[in-house]
């Protein structure tokens, strides 16, 4: 629900400087506090403050419009009052949050991981969940509702579950799903951060909404001393940098990392030379295959994720005989992981520092002897 409140436009003005995450969402407006405690520093598109009281302010930034902000919220613990003098643009939350719609495996992972996820109460694309994740196994015993597609999610699912909050990923040029009149949409742009730190650094934000900081903020350090202690280990390898190649080609068009995106910002903190990483945009590259063998078919190593399967050398070569002119293939250097069974895309979100590691101990085997793959296996 929306909560209608006076805006004070004086204190809107002077609290601005304080509250405005170094501009990368919009300023707060809140007059019942003196301080605030900015609680995300990486972050691009995230901004939260804890204003006391038991209210954390949320501002994101709207991915594809400088300047402008995608959802704004109040997060109020439910033993508090609302403050009186909220902007009534925000989206009131009582927190913790105890009926969760969940769209994306990787935030029910995530809430997993923080001991919530008993809040998860409806998700959607539920055959993507593998057997083995704790998702799939409530739904088998009917303890958590299927909700349909995350594009068009049932609305008398979602009502059936009394979700609280539907946490959803928004997507530019997209119109989301309408949602129960009592679910308030969480919009999770997680997956638009620029940099590994940044995206994981979300997870504060289900953090405080499952009613678990202290927990958050703990992973979440760790993961910053993890990340930079691998950084630091990669850029003092003895071994030259290797030229990395990922992905296929699928249906004619090749799709690679652009060079300011966090996947090209985690192969150049692994010591790794992409030949893609002075392209602009933080989205991916279409490329042709043509194009790709100009500044890769002399790869050191080729990277591939698929789901359902692993991509061997062979394989590869009878999905394309040109294939078999690329370096890698040749020697012996093509890695392949499943993402079915293999959870790289939910772990690379919060967990960039698993990721790492296993690009590191690729690249840069001499510094990392004792390491065991994890994610992928040579092919």
């Amino acid at each position: 629900m929306r909560i209608s409140a006076k805006i004070i436009i004086p204190a809107a003005i002077a609290l601005s400087g304080l509250y405005s995450c170094s501009g990368r969402a919009d300023s707060f407006s809140y007059d019942d506090v003196d301080t605030a405690d900015t609680l995300t520093h990486h972050a691009r598109y995230l901004c939260m403050a804890d204003c006391g009281n038991g209210t954390v302010l949320v501002d994101i930034a709207d991915p594809w419009n400088d300047g402008r902000t995608l959802a704004r919220y109040a997060l109020v613990h439910r033993d508090s009052t609302i403050p009186e003098n909220l902007d009534d643009s925000r989206f009131i939350i009582r927190t913790p949050v105890e009926r969760m719609a969940v769209y994306s495996s990787v935030h029910t992972g995530a809430l997993n991981e923080l001991g919530a996820i008993s809040s998860v109460a409806a998700v959607t694309d539920a055959a993507y969940f593998s057997p083995s994740d704790t998702v799939s196994r409530l739904l088998a015993k009917g303890e958590i509702i299927d909700a349909g597609s995350s594009a068009t999610p049932s609305m008398e699912r979602l009502a059936a579950a009394r979700a609280q909050v539907a946490l959803r990923s928004p997507m530019q040029g997209i119109t989301a799903g309408a949602l129960p009149s009592s679910t308030v949409p969480v919009e999770m742009a997680d997956y638009l951060e620029t940099t590994p730190i940044g995206r994981a650094e979300w997870l504060l934000l289900l953090g405080e909404l499952a009613g678990t900081r202290d927990t958050a903020r703990s992973i979440f350090t760790d993961v910053i001393d993890r990340y930079s202690d691998l950084t630091f280990k990669a850029s003092a390898a003895s071994s030259p940098k290797p030229k990395v190649l990922t992905e296929t080609e699928q249906s004619g068009t090749w799709y690679l990392a652009a060079g300011k995106s966090y996947a090209a910002r985690m192969l150049a903190d692994a010591g790794a030379d992409y030949p893609w990483a002075d392209t602009e945009g933080t989205g991916s590259l279409s490329l042709s295959i043509e194009k790709v063998a100009e500044k890769a078919i002399d790869a050191d190593i080729w990277l591939i994720r698929t789901y359902g399967f692993t991509p061997t050398a062979a394989y590869l070569k009878s999905l394309n005989s040109r294939y078999a002119t690329f370096k890698p293939v040749k020697t012996g250097n093509v890695y392949g992981c499943d993402s079915k069974v293999n959870p790289i895309f939910s772990d690379m979100a919060f967990h960039p520092d698993l990721v790492l590691a296993e690009y590191v101990a690729i690249f840069h085997p001499e510094v990392m002897p004792d390491y065991t793959l994890r994610y992928f296996s040579r092919q």
